[in-house]
C-alpha cells in the first residue's frame, strides 16, 4: 500500500511540475521579474496563476495543480498514517 501512496505521490509530483512550467512561461511572457519570483516562489505562482487564470486562459491547467497538489497532501497523510500504523503494530 505505501507502494501505491508512493506512485501516486510521483505521478502528481509530475503533473503538478509541468503545470507550474506552464503558469512560469505564461507570466514570463508578461513580466520577467514576476517570473523569476515564481522560480523562486512557487506558491506566488500558484496564486498568480488563479488571480490571472482568466487572462491566461489556463482554467485546465490550474485546476489539474491544484488537483495535483490535494493528491499529494492526501498521499502524504495517508501514507504518514500506515507507517505509524506498522510501527505502532511492532510495539
Amino acid at each position: 500500500m505505501t507502494t501505491l501512496m508512493s506512485v501516486l505521490m510521483g505521478v502528481a509530483g509530475i503533473v503538478s511540475l509541468v503545470c507550474w512550467i506552464m503558469v512560469l512561461i505564461k507570466i514570463f511572457k508578461e513580466n520577467i521579474g514576476l517570473g523569476i519570483l515564481g522560480i523562486f516562489c512557487g506558491i506566488f505562482a500558484f496564486i498568480y496563476g488563479w488571480v490571472k487564470v482568466k487572462q491566461y486562459n489556463i482554467k485546465n491547467v490550474m485546476v489539474a495543480w491544484t488537483v495535483a497538489l490535494l493528491v499529494m497532501i492526501l498521499a502524504q497523510m495517508m501514507g504518514g498514517a500506515m507507517m505509524f500504523q506498522q510501527l505502532s503494530a511492532t510495539m
